[in-house]
C-alpha cells in the first residue's frame, strides 16, 4: 500500500466514523436526551468491577477537558430528577474525586447499549460490520 493509499484510507475511515458517531449521538439525544459523551462516561464506569473511577482517569477516556467533564458529570447527577452517577472524595487523597455509577445509571447505560447495538445493526451492511470487526481483531 502506497503512502497516498494509506492516507486516502485513513480519510475515508475518519469520514465513516464521523457519520456513525453523529448518527448515534442524534439517536441518543432523541431517545434519552443524552449524547455519546455521556454514554461513554457511563459505559467506562459500568465496565469497572466497582463501577467507579477517578475523575482524572476519565478525562482521556471521554476526551474532554477536566472542566468540561466536570460539567457533564453535574448534568448526569441531575438527570431527570435522578442521579445516574455520584461523586465521592477519595479518603486517601482529598484532591481526588471518585465518580460512581448508580444502579439507575447502570440500568440506563444498558438500555443505551441495546439502542446503539440495534441502530448499528439496522444502519450498517454486513460488509461494514465485518470490516469494522476486522479492524479491531
Amino acid at each position: 500500500m502506497s503512502d497516498n493509499d494509506l492516507f486516502t484510507a485513513w480519510i475515508n475511515l475518519s469520514k465513516y466514523y464521523e457519520r456513525i458517531f453523529k448518527s448515534l449521538d442524534h439517536i441518543l439525544q432523541e431517545q434519552f436526551q443524552l449524547g455519546t459523551k455521556e454514554f461513554y462516561l457511563m459505559y467506562y464506569l459500568e465496565q469497572t468491577e466497582k463501577k467507579k473511577m477517578k475523575l482524572a482517569e476519565l478525562v482521556p477516556k471521554v476526551n474532554l477537558s477536566h472542566s468540561a467533564l466536570s460539567r457533564l458529570i453535574t448534568r448526569l447527577e441531575q438527570y431527570q430528577g435522578r442521579k445516574l452517577i455520584e461523586r465521592q472524595a477519595d479518603d486517601t487523597d482529598k484532591r481526588s474525586v471518585y465518580i460512581f455509577l448508580t444502579k439507575s445509571g447502570e440500568e440506563l447505560v444498558k438500555k443505551m447499549q441495546t439502542v446503539i447495538s440495534s441502530s448499528l445493526q439496522k444502519k450498517m451492511s454486513q460488509k461494514d460490520i465485518q470490516n469494522i470487526k476486522s479492524l479491531v481483531e
